[in-house]
């Protein structure tokens, strides 16, 4: 399903990786991220992860909410059309087969990702993925 989605902002916490630091569970950035999110902000009923700046294999990740927080880092969703993926149960366990299905899905589609910013959105009964895609291809 291809939705058009309008800027918006999430507030929570940022760090920088790459896709050589998340191959190794000792190295990767991203699980202490959720952990501090989740110390800091608790469990709220709606959680986004954003994907930005992408640069070859480098990129930066923001786990947050939509409500502003003091002291939280705000994070631009940018304008434009996404593709949705999304499954039903527990994160942990979806996430990393959603994200084999968004590659397989465009290694063999003609729909070519963007690279602008793509989210994870969770809430306590599924999680969607929205992908970036190109403008020209809705």
């Amino acid at each position: 399903m291809i939705k058009q989605i309008q800027e918006f902002s999430i507030f929570g916490i940022t760090t920088s990786t790459n896709k050589k630091l998340e191959s190794n569970k000792q190295t990767s950035k991203i699980f202490p991220l959720w952990k501090d999110f989740h110390r800091i902000f608790g469990a709220p009923d709606e959680i986004y992860s954003v994907y930005y700046d992408y640069k070859d294999l480098e990129f930066k990740i923001g786990v947050g909410v939509k409500i502003p927080c003091q002291n939280a880092e705000k994070i631009l969703i940018k304008s434009g059309s996404y593709i949705v993926f999304e499954d039903f149960g527990q994160p942990e366990i979806i996430v990393p087969k959603i994200w084999s299905k968004i590659e397989i899905f465009f290694k063999n589609s003609d729909i070519k990702r963007a690279f602008l910013t793509d989210f994870e959105y969770y809430t306590s009964h599924k999680t969607q993925i929205y992908i970036s895609i190109k403008d020209n291809q809705c």
